[in-house]
């Protein structure tokens, strides 16, 4: 009788300790279908780790090493959860309802490009690079009809090559390429999604080809803002070396002319523009640098690389005013990134996309896409619903409490 009452006081002292580390969920979510973590730094068993512990920048909170069995258990927790909370926002802003569904398991090869179709219920995203497509070239691309989850591969009238970003704005659809081998230089292409029909309106800056696009937004102007990215030299899709370090370019979509704002001898990658709901004139724009991970002469993802995200006031022109960092990840580092319609980042972060606050900068929480092999890269939002594309397929979250595509 004594060995099972001791047994019994380390067990409910083992899931007191384990509980002190996972914050108890609010009511509402206890009972989700969803699974959920809370890690708060309100909490002393978050603040102050016994024992040893290490993580590096590569790798999630789960992965996380600590000589603390409770710890450990705790990490492993993490790992098995959909969302996991930072901040109580994010309990309101993703609500109890949310779910997230793996909707599509593709190789684990990089996939980008996400661009929802509310009207149609098309979601149109690409695989990206080698080893895929033909040496890595790709000329076409993917289309999800959510409404029945059939997935065809389709091509434009003429082929897109390897397709980087898209964004939809007044029904049409507008992509940057990486161009491909020495055939053709990054492109900006609008597609009409009714017909297919590729039409390219831009390619060079005053005769300088692109490095090739990465990613790309449109204001609430129509104005174009342009990540010029070393990753296709980097993936050996282009053939040419960089004609300049990375580049974000506005273009104005009247004139279409390119200008520079922003450079970096790290790397571009995603961009999201915001617009103030106070005054719609006023737009932010959001810019994470992707040093971090490194190309040529050896492909590797350096720590010590840059992975900052800053925010920038947008000036006529597109001149970018008032740089503030806002937020280093967690983890890894952010790839395509969007802003909601009130102003939400939304960013692939390896392990899941990380939601950020556009005010103070913080993580209020990770919606994950399973962990292992599979990895967050772009997303795409409807209503109340976001698509998540990356290694590993499509991950569908429905039922968010928040609205969260533009009204642009």
């Amino acid at each position: 009788m004594r060995s099972y009452a001791v047994s019994s006081l380390l067990l409910a002292h083992h899931c007191l300790a384990l509980s002190q580390y996972l914050s108890s969920l609010p009511t509402e979510f206890q009972s989700s279908h969803a699974k959920w973590a809370w890690v708060s730094y309100e909490s002393p068993a978050v603040a102050v780790i016994p024992g040893s512990f290490n993580r590096t920048a590569l790798q999630a909170p789960h992965e996380g090493d600590a000589s603390d069995p409770i710890v450990r258990e705790a990490f492993s927790q993490l790992n098995e959860t959909d969302f996991v909370a930072y901040d109580q926002r994010f309990f309101h802003l993703i609500g109890p309802d949310a779910t997230i569904d793996h909707v599509q398991e593709l190789a684990y090869q990089t996939h980008e490009a996400p661009c929802f179709d509310q009207a149609t219920g098309n979601l149109f995203f690409a695989e990206w690079g080698p080893p895929g497509g033909d040496n890595g070239t790709h000329d076409w691309q993917y289309l999800l009809n959510t409404r029945n989850n059939s997935l065809q591969k389709i091509k434009t009238d003429p082929p897109t090559y390897n397709a980087h970003g898209c964004v939809i704005y007044d029904s049409q659809m507008y992509v940057v390429t990486d161009g491909y081998e020495d055939v053709e230089t990054g492109q900006l292409v609008r597609i009409d999604p009714n017909t297919w029909r590729h039409e390219t309106i831009l390619n060079n800056y005053h005769g300088q080809p692109f490095l090739g696009f990465n990613d790309l937004d449109i204001d609430s102007d129509g104005n174009f803002w342009l990540t010029d990215s070393k990753s296709a030299f980097g993936r050996d899709l282009i053939e040419f070396s960089n004609p300049t370090n990375p580049t974000i370019y506005f273009v104005n979509s009247t004139t279409m002319r390119p200008r520079p704002v922003h450079i970096t001898t790290g790397n571009t990658n995603g961009i999201a523009v915001s617009r103030s709901q106070a005054d719609p004139s006023v737009h932010t724009v959001y810019l994470p640098d992707t040093g971090f991970s490194e190309f040529k002469p050896v492909s590797r993802k350096n720590p010590l690389g840059d992975r900052a995200l800053f925010a920038y006031d947008a000036a006529e022109g597109g001149v970018l005013k008032n740089a503030r960092f806002l937020n280093n990840p967690i983890a890894w580092f952010y790839d395509g990134i969007r802003a909601s319609k009130n102003g939400y980042l939304f960013a692939g972060a390896g392990d899941g996309v990380d939601v950020i606050d556009p005010v103070d900068g913080l993580t209020l929480g990770t919606i994950r896409v399973g962990g292992g092999e599979n990895v967050a890269v772009s997303v795409a939002f409807g209503k109340n619903e976001l698509w998540i594309v990356g290694r590993g397929g499509v991950w569908h979250v429905n039922g968010v409490k928040e609205e969260l595509a533009r009204d642009w």
